[in-house]
């Protein structure tokens, strides 16, 4: 144990206290800091985006109407639907697209009749929502006059046409459009963090590799020793970065929540407790996984041009785990068989067990189990990493084959 913890303590200390590790961590608090203290510092300095920049124009839009609809109430309806940032104008040219082209409005709308119409706009954006726009304002005005003209009072079909419906949801598991933010956003800082110390264990390895460091430690200490004491040093210190990062974050939050009007963090800060413990749990497991993976593709790297190499099937294996998870999230769809199964496969379960958790209902056996697993596989990719760290001591020249690996882990090692 005494060799295990003196690896341990040289191997934190030495991420704490390396500039890359210090650069990273100050840069993401600042930037946390300034973003959720945004509203609050323009508050305090008095002025605004839109104010440094000046006076910020409304976007035009030319309508053109050739229907019977009334060209005054039709501009009144199109103002107040698109709001103060659109300014709405009429337009006679003949050439609308030329209009639209040259850049003199936004886009243009030509209505042709009481249900049919042209939007003309030089790029479509993501975000454009002028369509749906338009499309409410002429069914509204087609459904008032068509009922106008069946007799119908003005009051009537204000009636037939503006009758509220009221519906209450019940929901006794999870609510899926309300957990989607939170869970997109803890599997984002999963896969990222997962990655990047992963790749840190990986260098650091194959760095002492390279520089014969590994021979001398691996005569003064066990290889399991060794492997853990690296696996955990690198690991405590990236959740003591985390840990930092997310509670600079949750206290800035909490400092601004009252003058923060941002659905989307307000979704993800709203997260349950039981939630980030799982995060954390999975980030746990996923990082001793994959750490111990790296760890062992370090060891059998002879130089740094080789770890790319090594390293490529368990990134491909990753990124695999994290598009079945974004996959899973953005369908809805996370009880079919498929992403069940997965959520139980130790290279997968720390991102997919984890939106089941977040986006579902998951028996506490089920999440038991997945731990379980995780925790044995661990285990066993720890004495299989502490034998391949072992041998790769030896191994120089050209990265070795699948066969030579599998010879490392099936000879008995004294």
């Amino acid at each position: 144990m005494r060799q295990f913890f003196t690896v341990f303590k040289f191997e934190l200390l030495g991420q704490l206290q390396s500039k890359i590790f210090k650069v990273i961590t100050i840069l993401l608090v600042i930037g946390i800091l300034l973003s959720l203290n945004f509203t609050r510092l323009e508050n305090a300095l008095g002025t605004s985006i839109d104010d440094l920049g000046g006076e910020k124009e409304p976007k035009k839009i030319a309508v053109q109407n050739h229907s019977d609809i009334d060209t005054d109430a039709l501009i009144a309806a199109l103002s107040e639907a698109f709001g103060d940032d659109y300014e709405i104008i009429e337009e006679t040219s003949k050439n609308m697209k030329q209009v639209v082209k040259k850049g003199y409005v936004e886009s243009a709308i030509i209505i042709e009749s009481e249900t049919k119409y042209q939007y003309i706009v030089e790029t479509a954006g993501m975000y454009d929502y002028a369509q749906e726009i338009v499309n409410s304002i002429l069914q509204t005005n087609y459904r008032y006059t068509y009922l106008a003209n069946k007799g119908l009072s003005p009051d009537e079909v204000n009636e037939a046409l503006n009758t509220q419906i009221d519906g209450d949801i019940v929901i006794t598991g999870k609510d899926q459009t309300q957990s989607f933010l939170y869970t997109y956003a803890v599997i984002m800082v999963l896969y990222m963090v997962l990655l990047l110390y992963g790749q840190f264990v990986a260098s650091s390895v194959a760095g002492e590799k390279s520089t014969r460091c590994m021979e001398v430690l691996i005569t003064s200490a066990k290889p399991m020793n060794l492997m853990f004491g690296k696996v955990l040093g690198s690991g405590s210190a990236g959740l003591l970065q985390i840990v930092i990062i997310f509670a600079t974050a949750i206290g800035s939050y909490q400092f601004n929540k009252d003058i923060i009007e941002n659905d989307i963090l307000t979704a993800i800060f709203g997260m349950p407790v039981s939630v980030a413990v799982y995060s954390v749990v999975f980030f746990i497991l996923g990082y001793f996984i994959y750490a111990f993976m790296f760890g062992a593709a370090g060891s059998l790297a002879s130089r740094a041009e080789d770890l790319g190499a090594l390293t490529l099937p368990i990134n491909l294996i990753f990124i695999i785990a994290f598009m079945v998870a974004v996959f899973g999230m953005t369908s809805g769809n996370i009880d079919n068989t498929f992403f069940v199964v997965c959520s139980f496969l130790p290279t997968f379960a720390p991102m997919i067990m984890l939106v089941r958790i977040c986006m579902g209902t998951v028996a506490v056996w089920e999440i038991a189990l997945s731990i379980g697993i995780q925790v044995a596989t661990i285990v066993l990719l720890g004495i299989a990493c502490a034998k391949i760290y072992r041998a790769g001591v030896l191994l120089y020249g050209n990265p070795p084959k699948f066969k030579d690996i599998w010879k490392i882990l099936t000879t008995k090692q004294e």
